[in-house]
């Protein structure tokens, strides 16, 4: 159950950075629960099939995103407390080499978010699967125990 939550964890934060999920809703019901929604067994499967796709893709862009701190001479230790740190609008003082490798690595991963979005977007619609409905699928998965054994039995299934 840890892990299916961790994949959909993940794929979430894969595509909130890579700027796939559709804007936020006003729900005038915060607060509360979301509901529920349907999903059959085959398209729980195609889910499935997608999400083992999409964590390799992503393994593949990590793999580069981490290649890509070291080259330009970062302990990525270092390039996560700046990226935390911008990220939550705090200055952060840096060398002027820290600045260099900083914006070289930036640079790399915004291409590499770009083609993990064409990757993902791919994979889709290879699955005939909308991103709308893959993003509904991977909500309701954090929410709903049940949806979420049911995918660990369709992934197991493979």
């Amino acid at each position: 159950m840890k892990r299916i939550q961790v994949i959909t964890m993940m794929t979430m934060a894969l595509l909130m950075v890579g700027g796939m999920t559709a804007k936020a809703q006003v729900n005038p019901n915060s607060g509360q629960q979301q509901q529920s929604i349907e999903v059959s067994d085959s398209e729980l499967q195609t889910f499935a099939k997608i999400m083992q796709k999409v964590q390799q893709e992503q393994k593949k862009s990590q793999g580069k995103m981490l290649e890509a701190i070291k080259n330009n001479g970062m302990e990525v230790k270092r390039y996560q407390e700046i990226s935390r740190a911008k990220r939550q609008g705090q200055n952060v003082e840096m060398t002027d080499k820290e600045k260099k490798a900083y914006q070289s690595v930036q640079e790399v991963m915004k291409k590499e978010q770009q083609k993990m979005r064409q990757r993902m977007q791919s994979i889709l619609k290879q699955h005939k699967m909308g991103r709308r409905r893959y993003i509904q699928i991977s909500r309701a998965l954090q929410q709903d125990k049940e949806l979420q054994k049911r995918l660990q039995e369709a992934s197991s299934k493979k």
